[in-house]
């Protein structure tokens, strides 16, 4: 959670920027420093609805799905910083879960959107609190329905969970996500050129009409996990440009999930926002994870 929320709090410095002026902030050296629409580590949308997520979890024991939309819609009406388009359909004005699911099928049909990264980015609290990977897909698949209907949300969240299950159990992240998406060739084809360290056709996806999209912000998070330690993984995941914030948020997620806490430099942690929620959120899915009662 804390790997989540640093890597979403550096990446919003550059959110959308080219690759030039992104890779030059990581050449600089990355600090946590204030960005015209944020304070310095101040997280997005990413980090508060896994908060959101990681929080009804940890309360609950299991995905509530009644619980959680209840969740997504008050900070979608509250605060709603950052907010996407598909998630903004589906959540202001909903009455409920089952409203949600309408508004974001709705949302698909008249626009064919819905495949962006906005289920991945928030998924992790399900990976690191289930018991195991069937467990997480269903829950993935409950909670992507909530705002996003297209064909390749659930699944890329699936294959996120997949990742960190297979950290958790010393197995191949990149391998188990593959596997959970080789039923979709517009996840998988992405997550081959992770698995080849096409980094140069990964750059071009970044910044391509697939930003943003859940396939390409998934496989750049995977090939940086393979990069070296945190500090490393996130900063090459920024310097791509891009949807930086979201790409930074998962790279950060799975480095954090494999090297923990203490990998993390502390110049990032010190001004992080709301750490400790963050790490109460994190000691509950724990918790879930162990006593085999995930979500």
């Amino acid at each position: 959670m804390l790997g989540l929320a640093v890597g979403d709090a550096l990446g919003a410095q550059v959110e959308f920027a080219g690759a030039g002026v992104a890779g030059e902030l990581v050449a600089r050296g990355l600090e946590m420093a204030d960005s015209p629409y944020w304070a310095a580590g101040q997280w997005t949308d990413d980090t508060a609805l896994a908060l959101e997520l990681a929080e009804s979890i940890g309360e609950r024991g299991l995905l509530d799905p009644d619980d959680l939309a209840r969740r997504y819609i008050r900070w979608a009406t509250d605060d709603g910083r950052g907010i996407g388009r598909a998630t903004r359909a589906a959540l202001v004005g909903a009455s409920g879960a089952a409203d949600a699911r309408r508004r974001a099928s709705d949302f698909h049909g008249s626009t064919g959107m819905g495949a962006s990264n906005g289920t991945v980015m928030r998924c992790a609290p399900i990976g690191l609190g289930a018991s195991g990977l069937a467990e997480a897909r269903a829950a993935a698949a409950e909670d992507a329905r909530l705002t996003h209907a297209h064909p390749a949300a659930a699944p890329a969240s699936a294959a996120l969970c997949a990742a960190l299950i297979a950290l958790r159990e010393g197995e191949d992240a990149l391998a188990a996500a593959r596997a959970e998406a080789r039923a979709h060739p517009e996840l998988l084809r992405p997550l081959e050129l992770a698995a080849a360290d096409d980094r140069d056709a990964l750059a071009e996806l970044a910044i391509g009409p697939a930003a943003g999209a859940c396939w390409t912000t998934l496989s750049i998070a995977l090939c940086a996990l393979e990069l070296g330690d945190y500090e490393m993984g996130v900063g090459w995941a920024i310097s791509l440009g891009g949807d930086t914030d979201t790409n930074a948020a998962v790279a950060g997620t799975l480095l954090g999930y494999r090297h923990g806490p203490g990998a993390i430099p502390a110049r990032w942690l010190e001004p992080l926002a709301q750490r400790d929620r963050l790490e109460r959120a994190a000691s509950r899915l724990a918790t879930c994870s162990a006593a085999g009662a995930g979500p």
